[in-house]
């Protein structure tokens, strides 16, 4: 059975369908060893699509239940969470941007490319997973990046993150969890367990201790990106 690399972690997964098999190629280790198994079943994929009245193909489904099952077991054994978000590495350093779906977030990081060129890469422009390792938080990217399907196969330390707003002007407030904690809440998994939901609540005020977290308000010029990375550092850029 194949292992595959995501987030630092060796998954054993066995694809049932082609599409989730060359979804995941790009992320497969050379080792026979692995942390943990995060296969679908059938019956997994038929229960997931009676309980949300799924019609899409199978093939999505099971991409959806594995996901699931990374970010859950990351959360509970490895100290780290899924953030729905658009993140991009620039000069070795992770920027991330969450929203709620069709606000901006991939218009906004298609900006930084424009504006900075070759220096960005992005590491996943829909779902990536946040882990704290060695005291140090990593964004690392997964398999599943959204329509877009832009992405690469890297793990980066999260510089800064940013709650995106539609706004005439630009401007970037850092703020507290609290400000804007019910955008983060919907930005990733909320744990049913009070014990996962009290080690999620630990790992927000973890990253947003080391990192600066920022209410972005931008519109779809580039200085948008530019006022974005300026908040975050303190060599200042035109």
């Amino acid at each position: 059975m194949p292992v595959y690399q995501i987030a630092k972690l060796n998954i054993k997964i066995n694809p049932l369908y082609r599409e989730t098999e060359k979804r995941l190629e790009p992320f497969l280790s050379k080792s026979e060893e692995f942390d943990f198994d995060a296969t679908a079943t059938e019956t997994e994929i038929a229960d997931y699509i009676e309980q949300n009245n799924y019609q899409f193909p199978a093939h999505l489904v099971e991409g959806s239940v594995i996901l699931t099952k990374i970010c859950r077991t990351v959360l509970t054994d490895y100290d780290g969470f899924f953030f729905h978000s658009s993140s991009l590495m620039l000069d070795g350093k992770a920027y991330l941007f969450t929203a709620l779906s069709g606000t901006g977030k991939s218009t906004h990081t298609a900006l930084w490319r424009r504006h900075f060129g070759d220096r960005v890469v992005m590491i996943n422009d829909d779902k990536p997973i946040i882990r704290r390792i060695d005291g140090r938080f990593w964004v690392c990217s997964t398999p599943w990046m959204g329509k877009s399907e832009i992405g690469t196969n890297i793990d980066v330390p999260v510089r800064a993150v940013y709650v995106l707003r539609r706004s005439e002007t630009n401007s970037a407030v850092r703020v507290s969890t609290a400000k804007v904690f019910k955008q983060l809440l919907e930005a990733t998994l909320v744990p049913g367990e009070p014990e996962n939901m009290s080690k999620l609540l630990e790992l927000f005020d973890g990253l947003f201790t080391q990192v600066p977290l920022f209410l972005l308000s931008c519109n779809t010029d580039e200085d948008a990106a530019v006022t974005a990375y300026n908040a975050a550092n303190k060599e200042k850029i035109q």
